[in-house]
């Protein structure tokens, strides 16, 4: 159980609509159905009634949602307690990033910048790509670090690529070709897939049928998934199979086992990105020492 699991939960108990909710959200309907249903397994009750009026909320579900507001309300009080409000904010950088940099670059980057800045304070939040680039243009963080970026950030910001990892095709550790070194991709003909959304990973739908093209094979997307993460659990449940940067392999997943995609060979760069005017004190030492660290075997 996750906190965001209970936040569609709280969403849709007070819209009393699945499609209200992801509305207000900005998530697709099945992957609110889809995680609810998950929190309803895991809890063993189910927490609303749906009928042609909407949703109305069970008993337990009446119950749940009193924990549920009590548990982000308290989450909420943790993040604001612990942020260090006594530091100004010029002596802050506030850090957008994906899940796969965390325990590739970032940590060692971040030891680096902090051993020649001791005054300057990092905050890091994980982010999809699409929020990251809302913050950046708001101006909540001062840099994100996310996969390739759209065409179109070129013009407002400054963007440097850190890394680039090969893709890699990610089966569950059941399958057949799960002991092989390497791949085809046309070995997988007829396999479903699992994709991630447009709506939070802008550009990656487009970049799996690119890849498709080049093996000449017509991939079936089963599922789409919201998060990097909830792709490699949907593969370790043996909803399909997924392309993913070859990095996520560091992130502890078990029942999924990465196999090298020989044919055909496709990168995705790990890209630093901030905005075109004066940038931070500090910013451009806390890049260079990432663009280090990702050299650095891990």
């Amino acid at each position: 159980m996750e906190l965001r699991h209970l936040l569609y939960f709280v969403t849709c108990a007070k819209e009393k609509s699945i499609s209200r909710a992801a509305t207000k959200l900005r998530i697709s309907q099945p992957g609110i159905s889809r995680q609810l249903k998950n929190l309803e397994n895991e809890l063993g009750v189910e927490l609303f009634i749906r009928g042609p009026r909407g949703l109305s909320l069970t008993c337990k579900g009446q119950l749940a949602l009193e924990f549920a507001e009590e548990i982000l309300s308290r989450a909420e009080q943790m993040k604001e307690t612990l942020q260090p409000s006594r530091i100004e904010m010029g002596d802050v950088l506030r850090v957008g990033y994906i899940s796969p940099v965390l325990s590739g670059f970032l940590a060692e980057g971040m030891r680096a910048f902090k051993e020649i800045h001791q005054d300057i304070t990092i905050q890091i939040e994980e982010m999809t790509p699409a929020k990251q680039e809302v913050a950046l243009k708001e101006r909540r963080i001062d840099l994100a670090l996310l996969g390739d970026p759209r065409d179109k950030l070129s013009k407002a910001f400054v963007i440097e690529k850190i890394l680039r990892v090969p893709m890699a095709v990610v089966v569950p550790d059941n399958h057949l070709l799960a002991l092989r070194k390497s791949v085809d991709l046309n070995e997988l003909i007829g396999e479903p897939f699992v994709s991630l959304n447009e709506e939070g990973f802008p550009g990656r739908p487009k970049l799996l049928a690119e890849i498709s093209k080049l093996a000449g094979l017509k991939i079936k997307v089963n599922i789409k998934a919201n998060g990097l993460s909830e792709v490699m659990g949907l593969v370790a449940g043996g909803a399909g199979v997924a392309i993913l940067p070859e990095d996520m392999k560091k992130i502890s997943q078990p029942g999924v086992t990465f196999i090298k995609m020989s044919k055909p060979r496709h990168y995705l760069d790990s890209t630093a990105v901030w905005n075109a005017d004066q940038p931070k004190r500090g910013l451009l030492d806390l890049v260079k020492m990432l663009k280090k660290a990702s050299k650095k075997p891990i």
